[in-house]
């Protein structure tokens, strides 16, 4: 084998190894979020069957519910946007639930 083959080989095990490594964090980045999102919708219909009144949920939360949503959403490129006119109390910070 020349070198040349060498370094291709190694080059592509390396990309290969980059894309798996991605294509792990992101799926497990939305796994957590989605864990989290039905967590907080279960707690909203909770409460609003204790009230007897609707409970507003706003879903996916401005900030990342933690370090690997964190990371998922910064390597897939996305940011979640709240209107300037929102109170601060629409999106509650992540708490987790035991």
């Amino acid at each position: 084998m020349a070198a040349t083959e060498i370094i291709i080989i190694a080059i592509g095990i390396f990309v290969m190894g980059a894309a798996i490594g991605l294509v792990a964090v992101v799926s497990v980045g939305i796994r957590h979020e989605e864990r989290v999102f039905r967590e907080r919708r279960q707690l909203a219909e909770d409460e609003s069957l204790m009230l007897g009144r609707p409970v507003s949920y706003q879903g996916i939360t401005y900030s990342a519910p933690g370090q690997v949503s964190h990371g998922a959403r910064a390597l897939t490129g996305l940011a979640v946007r709240r209107p300037r006119s929102a109170a601060s109390l629409v999106a509650p910070e992540y708490e987790p639930q035991h």
